[in-house]
């Protein structure tokens, strides 16, 4: 059997919702694939300590995470780049003049920095531990990810400086990298390995970029349209079997292992 190459997308995709509830039958397929030889790594916008702790405890060592920016090896990174400081620190300098609260991710770690008392953070969804103090923007030498209030309505919202923006809870942006296929081909040139056996699987618009040839998509049954018309395949819902569906139907799994 050739060897392939399979990054997963966690929520949606491995996950069931935004959690940790990995089904058994999905579980069993990812244990499955390594013993029979296969590389598996998730493929993540969550930061790197966020989606290690995520590979940990379900037995992946490898990891595209950051939107396609940091990459894990067997447990060691070996690049984690941030966003580009110029157009970010001119972002932050609008969003201060402005009054629209902001706050930056400038280590790998849940914490996130905000010079405002009153920075959104009442969504029982957030993970991030908001630290509120003097924060120097033009002293920031790295920038992992930028949340920030969204614009009263009626407003003209703030010059995005091309800086990849998603909707994001607390009624805030959330700013961070997005191209997982540049992280995934970074990946497989480490690997020395061939892009074409690359096995990419997703659901959502933050999948898109890793939805693209050489590597052979799988959309969940759960995805979002623009996956589905962008894939090679659809399999099953996330919670219907659909990551070990595809898998058998590829024979990719050995009847026996």
């Amino acid at each position: 059997m050739r060897k392939k190459y399979f990054f997963f997308d966690i929520d949606q995709t491995l996950g069931v919702g935004i959690s940790k509830t990995v089904p058994p039958d999905t579980q069993y397929c990812l244990d499955a694939l390594q013993r029979a030889g296969h590389f598996v790594a998730l493929a993540t916008g969550r930061l790197q300590c966020d989606a290690a702790a995520f590979a940990r405890e379900h037995g992946i060592h490898s990891l595209v995470a950051d939107g396609g920016a940091s990459l894990t090896v067997d447990g060691r990174i070996l690049m984690m780049e941030g966003l580009p400081l110029a157009p970010v620190k001119r972002l932050l300098h609008d969003l201060s003049g402005r009054h629209q609260p902001w706050a930056v991710v400038i280590d790998n770690s849940f914490d996130r920095y905000t010079p405002y008392d009153d920075y959104p953070r009442e969504d029982p969804r957030n993970y991030m531990v908001t630290k509120v103090g003097p924060v120097d923007i033009d002293g920031l030498t790295k920038v992992y990810k930028v949340t920030y209030a969204r614009e009263k309505k009626g407003l003209e919202p703030a010059s995005r400086q091309g800086l990849p923006h998603l909707p994001y809870i607390d009624d805030t942006y959330l700013v961070e990298p997005v191209d997982k296929g540049r992280g995934i081909e970074k990946m497989m040139a480490l690997l020395g390995a061939d892009p074409g056996d690359a096995v990419v699987f997703g659901d959502g618009l933050n999948d898109i970029t890793m939805f693209r040839k050489p590597f052979f998509a799988i959309a969940m049954g759960n995805a979002r349209p623009i996956i589905k018309e962008r894939a090679d395949y659809i399999t099953d819902d996330v919670d219907k079997g659909g990551v070990l569906n595809a898998c058998r139907h590829f024979g990719w799994l050995p009847d026996k292992i």
